[in-house]
């Protein structure tokens, strides 16, 4: 039950309001913060130079509430993957709610804010590992 908690509450969390009844303020840096986010926790991801543009794009009295937004989603992705991450190819047992989240919020992610976004495309890149 847990885990299934954990990932309705992921996805409302991560998941920016509509566009058209959000503040357009607060939805940037919902993104902007989401591509951070998945930077640290999804395997492959890499922001763009489009992260840094739309930070530096924000009106000096809109920062603060760009800057809140941002740091909501960052804590929330940070609170919610906190939990224990099992691999099914590295260990005997089923894949673990953990795990699911993870993958679940990567993909919508990089469905909202990848190359071909619907939200904000472009924020996000894939950078294979050098291993």
């Amino acid at each position: 039950m847990k885990s299934s908690l954990s990932i309705i509450l992921l996805f409302a969390i991560t998941t920016p309001v509509a566009a058209d009844s959000a503040d357009p303020i607060e939805e940037q840096g919902a993104r902007h913060g989401q591509a951070i986010a998945a930077m640290a926790t999804c395997p492959g991801a890499k922001t763009t130079i489009k992260v840094a543009e739309l930070a530096a794009a924000i009106a000096p009295d809109d920062r603060e509430a760009f800057q809140a937004a941002s740091n909501r989603i960052v804590e929330a992705w940070q609170k919610a993957f906190s939990c224990h991450d099992v691999d099914p190819a590295q260990s005997p047992r089923e894949m673990n709610g953990c795990r699911k989240a993870k993958i679940l919020s990567c993909t919508m992610t990089w469905r909202e804010i990848g190359p071909d976004g619907s939200a904000l495309p472009g924020l996000l890149e894939f950078a294979p590992s050098d291993d």
